[in-house]
């Protein structure tokens, strides 16, 4: 057989090479990316030092650092360092790894042997180092929940001190009497006297002291419209409050409701000028005696407006006064009874108009 027919006969029989489709990875000298040779801009160099900045994603040449690419991918292992655990984790781990060990150092000198609390009781007492880490742990929850607690209760009185801010401001108190509430609302939370009971009843009441002491008091309604709380929890915490802290409330007279009722009313200086006479005459005869201080003012404005030719129905100013028509019309009758002896020439020169013959018969 002819050697080319052998070789044909040959290649025909035997299978076919097996082809390495294996990568094989370029030389040392030759520094590629992508399998594509990395030259430097800069410096020209063909194989040069590179530096993979993963941080800022740049690659980096380490003989004049210049960028030759950026946006790198890491693909190194995803593991996270122990900085990426939250501080509290790490407290803890710390505070594990102490009372681990003293636990150990401990057990050597603590008895192993202990006896039951009690004889009828089947459970075992825990001793040695379990019983430190016990304890230390319960330490450590409690720890925890008083730190709680005391974040609840700050945040308590931040909002506490807000809604006073905010109350004082609605009603243009001068802020005298926000700090001097802010500061009732603190000894109330320091002393725990808050436990059961309403915390906007505890706000009016803190308000309504502050106006109080300062002498700028303010009737029981006001307070209960401007904080949509009623009188009755009002009137009850502020004699439980008054009691417990020893607060001053400072007395409360109808000379400090004039004036703001009769700007309320938009009556003139003149007749503000006559209810003020007015009241400290009824005050020297006790004409109103055992009156309180709002239907005392409630009277006096209604008698002095109309003597002075400005009159304003009594269902206008029961309603400013925060007080029943019938309570300030009761009251007038005893000043309309001893008008002659009220009633003065002053009195009758604070306004041109002024005549006794207008008063209302009751």
């Amino acid at each position: 057989m002819a050697p080319t027919e052998l070789a044909t006969s040959l290649q025909a029989i035997m299978p076919p090479p097996a082809i390495d489709t294996r990568y094989t990875a370029p030389a040392a000298s030759e520094r590629t990316v992508s399998r594509v040779t990395v030259i430097c801009p800069d410096c020209r160099n063909m194989a040069p030092k590179l530096i993979h900045d993963f941080a800022s994603g740049d690659l980096l040449c380490a003989d004049c650092n210049t960028v030759i690419g950026d946006r790198l991918i890491d693909s190194r292992s995803a593991w996270r360092s122990t900085a990426n655990i939250s501080r509290q984790a790490e407290e803890d781990a710390r505070m594990l790894m102490s009372l681990q060990t003293i636990a150990t150092q401990t057990h050597d000198t603590t008895s192993s042997t202990s006896s039951q609390s009690d004889s009828g009781s089947n459970s075992p007492v825990v001793t040695g180092k379990d019983a430190i880490l016990s304890r230390a742990l319960r330490s450590r929850t409690h720890g925890r929940a008083a730190a709680q607690r005391h974040e609840r209760q700050e945040r308590n009185l931040v909002r506490a001190f807000n809604e006073i801010s905010a109350a004082c401001a609605t009603m243009d108190l001068p802020r005298i009497i926000d700090d001097t509430a802010r500061d009732l609302y603190k000894r109330v939370d320091a002393e725990n006297l808050h436990r059961g009971k309403s915390i906007d009843a505890i706000i009016a009441t803190c308000i309504f002291l502050a106006c109080r002491q300062k002498s700028l008091p303010r009737t029981f309604k006001e307070i209960c419209a401007l904080t949509k709380v009623p009188r009755k929890d009002i009137g009850r915490t502020f004699k439980f409050l008054k009691e417990k802290l020893g607060a001053e409330a400072g007395p409360m007279s109808s000379d400090d409701l004039m004036a703001r009722f009769c700007a309320n009313l938009s009556l003139l200086s003149s007749a503000q000028e006559c209810a003020v006479m007015l009241n400290q005459m009824a005050k020297q005869r006790d004409t109103l005696a055992g009156k309180s201080p709002v239907s005392i003012a409630g009277a006096c404005i209604y008698m002095a407006s109309h003597l002075v030719g400005q009159p304003r129905d009594a269902k206008v100013i029961s309603h400013v006064a925060g007080v029943s028509e019938v309570t300030i019309k009761n009251s007038y009758k005893l000043l309309f009874a001893d008008r002659h002896q009220l009633v003065s020439e002053e009195m009758l020169r604070v306004s041109p108009m002024a005549s006794i013959e207008f008063l209302p018969t009751p």
